[in-house]
């Protein structure tokens, strides 16, 4: 945005030294700066009599050595290109608003229904150059200096670096580029970094239309001052201070990877100096140096602090702006790898108090996954497995108290992870999210975890006797051999990792001590409660537990053979190759039995009569009379063959692709280990 304000310039300054000469209209990006501008003229694409000027500013890469301003910039390409001699008619940039837009009350208005003065807060910045930002902690001890005397605004747009301050009115995301403008007309002052507000700051009006804004900006010394300082502004830079930028701006870019694939990463962008989080030309800047300056304005009488009345307001500002959503938007690529280091920071340590004994989890609520949960926990005791399960759903619309009944007999707990959510938030959590959530947050020390439609054919308890489950305290099974791809690659360098050679993990199975896991488990979790971001990348939530493990160098077991495909079914092994799951992932048991038969599907004459008990045990109603938001039952289900379209709801908890597998596994039925 402020190399645009910088090109607003230079086009006024063409039509003030050449009036009548020329008519000019812009193809640039923010295009809301451009709105009541009087010397742009509409021109058609196809004009033949218009010429096309791919406007720059090479006077940047003279400008530690030049006595110049950025506002010449673009004077001085116009100047060469068309063979004119334009010079600068004002020390800023040319915003216009019309007189219906300075007659509208200011959106700080809106949240405090009062008139009162603000300063506007812009405490962060874009991911390109993040060694512009300064730190959140200083910000914060400014604001904090000036409670009950200055009122801040705080403002960034969504997929930027804002990290909330208190005691500021929130308008992060709340302000488009035309609504900013009309913020910073009404506003009384300016805090920011070297960005486009301190730009905005001085072209835009003041409501007197006299004097200059205030501004205070802190700037380290990326680039040397004269190229960015205007009058009237507190510019608050360290040229000369610090080694690395003597001789003028050192012009880096970063301070730290991010890890995003930009070619700002590389070693010749990044700082050399870096201290606390930050350039050190920045972190020598204290709060206590940016507070005296803004302290300037109020000693000089050219400010005055609010009055009660005005505070009384601001308050009532900071109320009706406290809910923001700015916080829970999406990651992106620029800030994950950021964001996923922060959270292994905050890991809290494993609580012994909370967890014990081995157990097996499965997620499985509503009409569909019931049925699949039913006929695995079925299997299991067919098999032999007594250990107690839990089987997890998202709330009483999935499980209602005649279906706990149905599982009490087979020692069955169900968990509403919506009431669990209460004690232990989690960001999102839908039907992947689940399962991760369900393994850290079930009373189990060891666990088994089986996806709903997985079906064990042999008693899994002795694989917490192996060796490798001893050693390592996890055990993952392969998926299918998929193509290794750049998307992929992006999300794994995100995380500081290279995509490593094995298979990617199918996490129908998993077996996990997490006592010894729980660090990588919880950044499992925060992948999969950051699925709006992380699901574009990778399919579902298995590669969020291989990531995990990776980043937190945690060992595993992996299982070496390959999955032996079936008709819409991935069966699992050993470590000796025995078949031991066979996951039904595509064609999942319906309540109806309207599934193929699978050649080599063991127990599937049982597994069938499981569900053909179910049918005589359940009507497939769901009694939602517990919850006091529906009181209602939902009608019995009816076949399929009588439903039109037969449209059933599908919640997806698990991998629905398949694969041709790259060999063949055992196909006899074996008692155990």
């Amino acid at each position: 945005m402020g190399d645009i304000v910088m090109l607003t310039t230079a086009v006024r300054d063409l039509h003030l030294c050449y009036p009548d000469r020329f008519i000019t209209d812009l193809r640039t990006t923010c295009s809301e700066l451009w709105e009541n501008n009087p010397y742009v003229t509409p021109i058609k694409d196809d004009d033949s009599e218009a010429e096309l000027l791919d406007c720059s500013y090479p006077l940047i890469d003279r400008c530690n050595d030049t006595p110049y301003h950025c506002l010449h910039g673009f004077i001085e390409f116009l100047n060469d290109r068309l063979n004119l001699q334009i010079k600068p008619t004002a020390f800023k940039g040319d915003i216009h608003l019309s007189p219906q837009e300075k007659a509208w009350f200011s959106q700080v208005h809106e949240f405090t229904r009062e008139d009162i003065p603000f300063w506007i807060l812009a405490a962060g910045g874009k991911y390109d150059v993040t060694i512009k930002w300064w730190s959140s902690p200083r910000y914060q001890q400014v604001v904090d200096y000036y409670r009950g005397k200055i009122q801040f605004v705080q403002v960034g747009s969504y997929g930027d670096h804002h990290p909330p301050i208190k005691g500021a009115i929130d308008l992060r995301g709340r302000t488009n580029l035309r609504e900013l403008i009309r913020l910073v007309y009404h506003s009384q002052g300016v805090l920011c970094s070297v960005t486009g507000s301190m730009h905005l700051a001085a072209a835009v009006e003041t409501k007197k239309s006299t004097g200059e804004r205030p501004c205070v900006v802190v700037a380290g010394g990326r680039e040397p001052a004269h190229w960015e300082a205007y009058p009237g502004h507190q510019f608050i830079h360290t040229n000369a201070a610090v080694p690395c930028s003597t001789y003028g701006g050192c012009w880096k870019d970063r301070t730290i990877q991010l890890r995003d694939g930009d070619p700002r990463d590389k070693p010749a962008h990044l700082c050399v100096n870096v201290v606390n989080g930050l350039a050190r030309c920045m972190d020598i800047i204290s709060a206590s140096e940016v507070i005296a300056r803004i302290e300037t304005y109020f000693r000089g009488g050219v400010l005055k602090h609010l009055t009660p009345r005005q505070n009384k307001a601001a308050e009532r500002g900071l109320r009706a702006s406290a809910r923001n959503r700015y916080d829970q938007q999406p990651l992106t690529i620029h800030n994950a790898g950021m964001a996923c280091d922060q959270s292994v920071s905050s890991i809290k340590s494993y609580s012994e108090e909370r967890f014990d004994g081995r157990g097996v989890v499965i997620c499985g609520g509503g009409i569909r996954y019931f049925t699949n949960a039913w006929v695995c926990i079925q299997m299991l005791r067919h098999v032999g497995c007594r250990l107690p399960i839990q089987l997890w759903h998202l709330g009483s619309t999935e499980l209602d108290e005649k279906m706990h009944a149905l599982l009490r007999p087979l020692n069955v707990e169900c968990i509403d992870a919506l009431s669990v959510r209460k004690s232990f938030p989690a960001r999102i959590l839908n039907g992947w999210e689940l399962k991760p959530y369900s393994i850290i947050h079930s009373r189990f020390s060891e666990i088994l975890f089986l996806d709903a439609d997985n079906v064990p054919v042999t008693n899994p308890e002795f694989l917490f006797e192996t060796t490798q489950f001893k050693t390592t305290g996890a055990i993952f099974w392969p998926d299918y051999d998929y193509p290794r791809t750049a998307k992929k690659a992006a999300i794994w360098r995100s995380c500081g990792l290279r995509e490593p050679r094995e298979n990617e993990f199918e996490t129908g199975q998993i077996v996990l001590d997490k006592r010894r896991c729980w660090r990588a488990l919880c950044l499992t979790m925060w992948f999969n409660e950051h699925s709006d971001f992380y699901y574009r990348y990778l399919y579902g939530d298995k590669e969020m537990f291989h990531m995990a493990f990776r980043k937190m160098r945690k060992s595993y077991s992996f299982v070496p053979a390959p999955i032996h495909r079936l008709q819409d079914t991935m069966c699992q092994h050993d470590f000796h190759d025995r078949r031991i799951f066979q996951h039904r992932n595509t064609d999942k048991w319906d309540f109806f039995l309207q599934n193929k038969q699978v050649k080599d599907f063991w127990f599937e004459k049982e597994c069938r009569q499981f569900i053909t008990r179910l049918q005589g045990l359940w009507d497939g109603r769901i009694d939602l009379n517990s919850n006091p938001a529906t009181k209602r039952t939902l009608p019995p289900i009816t076949s399929p063959a009588r439903l039109p379209g037969n449209s059933l709801k599908k919640r997806a908890r698990g991998s629905e692709r398949h694969h041709p597998s790259r060999a063949a596994g055992s196909n006899r039925p074996h008692p155990g280990p």
